[in-house]
């Protein structure tokens, strides 16, 4: 430290200057201590006095405080400074220590951790790490300060320490450093036994070194002592470390060491206005939706607003908000998120994601979610949280992650996603804390209520009260309160407990009963209420068993029956399952605040609050369940189906659009159906949605809902069939094209023993692909050829028509793989048969995989007539919303691009390396490249790649590329299409354009 002044406090507390140690007391020490603690913050004379005196032995009043202050002055400033005390300040109502930078080394040791956790580049982070723990003297702070505060301090201290150390670890880890790691943490690791992030460390260090016993030896050491000692398993970051240890998984080897990534590519990117930092996420990222905006204003949490915001600025970066279901837990996170993550000189310029998990039921679904919000593409398994984790390491983003009470297994994924990623924050919103390390809770509780004495003036300025009033005027817009009923409206306000929900399904009744009436009413309700809960949540339930009974018979029927959603539904979807009369029964509960309507472009969307939700969970019996979750599956079949249908028509678009936002409830529907043994109906739900899965990139979610109903018992053939199919398709998508061989090659017998022409169809194309896909071009033509005139043979209601056009194609691909001197004419002319059966019938999916064939074998005899199929393909693959698609055709253009530029040059260059950046994006976010049997020249793209580096020079090149993975995909197809206006599909069929997108989805 090169300041003339210096404290040091980790170890025994010291102060030196340039002359040498400044020599203390043990009164005055305490005191340095007692201000060091909050150094730069004003710290007031009566928390001195407890500081220092907190055995209440000696008198601790103002005049004793100030004349221990006076010595302490003089032995820090010998003389008096001419403009005052520079470094004990007199400060209302107490003093302050000012310190110049580096001269406190505490905290000089949480700057050095924080540059250690933002560096980019892993040995600079280490040096970091390094710096900061060798300021430590000793294993503990304020070492000889006995006093309380001074202990808690210490212990503070002493936990982020173990945390620096953990991270020294991994930084080791990352630069290849395990010998050393295994020399060095053996006596750490038996310092602090229960530390799992120093332990996991030690393992994989271990191994690294080529010593699995010595690794699996140190796993079940820490095993047995937390069983003995805690009662507890490991968590799961160690329990995972040890699968992969046992299986020898090539996961665990050291990494190659880390290239430093050059600092103007993050600055040219950060500087973009909403782009992330280096790698940013993905077309998917940037189509993320806002937050979502309440429809009414956020009441009487100024308060709890100005705390969290200031917890943030201080440096808190796990923010738990808890409380008792209703309390508004998620509003105040949305509000803390919309006021922090402006991208306009805002901490987080990255913006806040909202990540709603109250619908999952597994933990480990967790990040997987957390991707998908944030753009990261389809990740499951082992791997996701390193997938997660690197995906937001770059980012300055807040995350709120929405209801995870039921997902507490969850926690250490959290805290470790925070203690990775250095720019990372996350507010949670949960019943329960999480009980992780670096976690802040703020209690969310009640909106205040009027004391028993308050005015009515003061009744009516109550949070609580204000809430209630200002509900009661959306269903009454002349409601006011009289003089009279200030207080009834109090007592009905306290009755709630000032919980907003309840406040909120309270005002609605004002309608209809008086605040009298209301209060009448309410104290009957409310003393039925279960006791085993906790009293606010008695409250809560007491309400909405309330507000039910206030139905008649069809609402309240309606009501528990709804709780089958699980996502929201629309009109015609409950008229499917409740009948047609269902409207005014929804109506009355819309109108007594049981349900929640929104108003998209596309329609009425009807949900329920979640808590409502799970108290209509808790009234419906298992039969009536049972009865209507038959009917829910019923009818979401027959959405998927005639979905289906509409996926190969002209109505593509809108049909994807409403899949997606139904897409939780077939989902719900396909897991009821397999729960009830209902194989037929859940084997149909696949076979609807395999189509959907393909082109939205939901391999992974289509796999095991398929695999799921394989196993119900006794599966009709003629559905098993189908469901063989769909699995097939997930997985050839999912690159695995000899397991989707087999399982085709599974449904094609079954098919032919049951006698389905269809499913014949069908697994003679798709085996034809496979072949394809593995390189065995004869094979393929031979299959497809024979599909073509069994798909010709169909009916026209049937799939016929569709596999017909694309077994077209696929032929003509097989054949330009097969080769001779026939075969570009011959391939030609089944790409033309196909996109011509496509055009007609508006199939976007059939048009641009026969565009991308055409576009490949005209690439070199006419470069226009190409890049024209590119451009078209390209905009239909994000009409469609096909990632992987928009991935290939992408590519294409730059080969093509770099080719018909030679040499290629300036800004021609740059917008082809962003091509390049999006299409990486686009693959990443699907995680497959799913058309298998498209003919790729891999090393062409190499090739165009390279040379896109070497015109443009490695950082343009590399911050082009990242600003291509910012881009959102309208703007992804502008670039690639060179369209100044909105995005469209050149050179299409005026039919096919026209009805691209349709302002409004089928309902």
């Amino acid at each position: 430290m090169t300041t003339a002044l210096a404290v040091r406090v980790l170890g025994p507390v010291e102060v030196g200057t340039t002359d040498g140690p400044v020599p203390l007391s043990g009164s005055l020490r305490t005191l340095l201590a007692a201000l060091a603690v909050d150094a730069g913050r004003v710290v007031a004379a009566d928390t001195l006095a407890d500081r220092l005196w907190d055995d209440g032995g000696l008198d601790a009043g103002s005049s004793t405080v100030h004349s221990y202050v006076s010595r302490l002055r003089r032995r820090l400033e010998p003389q008096r400074p001419p403009d005052g005390w520079g470094v004990l300040r007199t400060r209302a109502p107490g003093y302050a220590l000012v310190l110049e930078p580096g001269a406190l080394d505490a905290a000089e040791f949480h700057r050095l951790v924080a540059a250690a956790r933002a560096a980019a580049e892993p040995v600079a982070a280490r040096d970091a790490a390094a710096r900061a723990l060798a300021l430590w003297r000793g294993p503990t702070a304020y070492a000889d300060v006995p006093a309380d505060f001074a202990r808690a301090e210490a212990d503070r201290l002493h936990e982020q320490r173990l945390e620096a150390e953990e991270l020294a670890a991994d930084l080791d880890l990352t630069l290849g450093r395990h010998h050393e790691l295994a020399e060095r943490l053996p006596a750490l690791v038996a310092a602090e036994p229960f530390r799992e992030g120093l332990r996991a460390s030690l393992v994989l260090a271990l191994y690294r070194c080529h010593r699995q016993a010595d690794a699996l030896r140190t796993f079940e050491e820490g095993r047995a002592l937390l069983a003995d000692a805690l009662g507890v398993d490991p968590g799961p970051r160690l329990r995972r470390l040890h699968e992969l240890v046992l299986r020898q998984d090539p996961a665990l080897d050291a990494p190659e060491p880390p290239r430093p990534a050059p600092a103007p590519v993050a600055r040219t990117v950060r500087a973009a206005p909403s782009a992330p930092v280096a790698d940013p996420p993905g077309a998917a990222a940037l189509r993320r939706p806002p937050l979502p905006v309440p429809p009414t204003p956020l009441l009487g949490r100024e308060e709890d607003l100005t705390r969290l915001h200031r917890l943030l600025d201080d440096g808190a970066r796990l923010l738990t908000l808890t409380g008792t279901g209703g309390v508004g837990k998620t509003r105040l996170a949305l509000a803390l998120a919309q006021r922090v993550a402006d991208p306009a000189g805002s901490r987080f310029p990255d913006g806040a994601v909202l990540v709603p998990l109250a619908t999952l039921d597994d933990a480990g679904a967790v990040l997987p979610a957390v991707a998908r919000a944030t753009g990261a593409g389809a990740v499951d398994g082992p791997a996701a949280r390193d997938a997660v984790t690197a995906h937001l390491r770059p980012l300055r983003l807040l995350l709120v992650l929405d209801n995870v009470e039921h997902l507490l297994d969850a926690a250490v994924d959290v805290a470790e996603l925070v203690r990775t990623c250095p720019d990372l924050s996350v507010v949670v919103t949960s019943r329960a804390p999480l009980r992780v390390g670096g976690e802040v809770e703020h209690r969310v509780e009640p909106l205040a209520l009027p004391g028993a004495g308050a005015s009515p003036r003061e009744v009516l300025a109550s949070p609580a009260v204000t809430l209630f009033c200002e509900r009661a005027r959306d269903v009454v817009p002349g409601f006011t309160v009289e003089r009279d009923d200030a207080r009834t409206v109090a007592d009905v306000c306290a009755a709630l407990a000032g919980i907003p929900l309840a406040l909120e399904l309270a005002a609605a009744r004002v309608r209809v009963l008086s605040p009298r009436d209301l209060l009448t009413r309410l104290d009957e309700a409310l003393s039925g209420g279960r006791r085993d809960l906790p009293e606010r949540q008695r409250t809560m339930q007491a309400t909405l068993d309330w507000s039910i009974g206030l139905l008649d018979e069809p609402a309240r029927r309606l009501f528990r029956r709804l709780a089958v959603f699980a996502g929201g539904w629309t009109l015609p979807v409950l008229e499917a399952v409740e009948g047609p009369a269902v409207l005014p029964v929804l109506e009355a509960l819309v109108e007594q605040s049981l349900g929640r309507v929104e108003h998209p472009s596309d329609g009425a969307r009807f949900s329920m609050l979640e808590p409502t939700r799970q108290h209509a969970r808790r009234l419906l019996g298992e039969d009536e369940r049972a009865r209507v979750a038959a009917a829910h599956a019923a009818a979401h079949l027959t959405l998927a189906e005639e979905a289906y249908v509409g996926y190969q028509r002209d109505a593509q678009v809108g049909w994807l659009r409403r899949v997606e936002r139904e897409h939780a409830d077939l989902l719900a529907a396909v897991e009821s159906s397999c729960a009830a043994g209902d194989g037929e109906t859940a084997g149909r739900l696949v076979w609807a949605m395999w189509l959907f899965w393909w082109m939205h990139g939901h391999l992974a979610v289509g796999r095991r809902a398929c695999e799921a109903v394989l196993d119900v018992p006794g599966l009709p053939g003629r559905v098993r069939v189908r469901v063989d199919l769909a699995l097939g398709a997930m997985l050839f998508a999912q690159g695995e094209h000899e397991h989707a061989e087999e399982v085709w090659q599974r449904a094609h017998r079954l098919a032919e023993a049951v006698g389905d022409d269809e499913a014949l169809a069908h697994t003679t194309a798709g085996t034809g692909i496979t072949a394809l896909a593995r390189g065995d071009a004869a094979t393929a033509v031979a299959r497809l050829r024979t599909a073509l005139p069994l798909a010709a043979a169909l009916p026209a209601a049937s799939d016929g028509p569709w596999l017909q056009a694309l077994g077209h194609v696929w032929t003509g691909t097989a054949l330009t793989a097969l080769g001779g001197l026939d075969a570009p004419r011959r391939a030609r002319e089944h790409f033309e048969a196909g996109l011509a059966l496509a055009r007609a019938r508006g199939d976007r999916l059939t048009t641009f995989v026969a565009l991308y064939n055409l576009a490949q074998a005209e690439a070199l005899r006419d470069p226009s007539a190409a890049r024209r199929h590119l451009h078209e393909g390209t905009a239909l693959s994000a009409q469609v919303g096909d990632l992987a698609n928009l991935s290939h055709f992408l590519d294409a253009l730059v080969v093509l691009g770099v080719g018909a530029h030679d040499p290629v040059a300036g800004e021609e260059a740059e917008r082809l390396a962003t091509a390049l950046g999006a299409a990486r994006a686009a693959r990443e976010t699907v995680g497959a490249a799913v058309y298998g049997f498209y003919l790729r020249d891999d090393a062409q793209l190499a090739a165009a790649r390279e040379r896109l580096r070497e015109v443009l020079g490695e950082d343009r090149f590399a911050a082009a590329v990242a600003a291509g993975r910012a881009l959102p995909v309208v703007e992804v197809v502008r670039l690639a299409t060179g369209a100044g206006g909105p995005a469209r599909a050149p050179g299409a069929a005026p039919g096919l354009t026209a009805r691209a997108a349709p302002a409004t989805a089928p309902r």
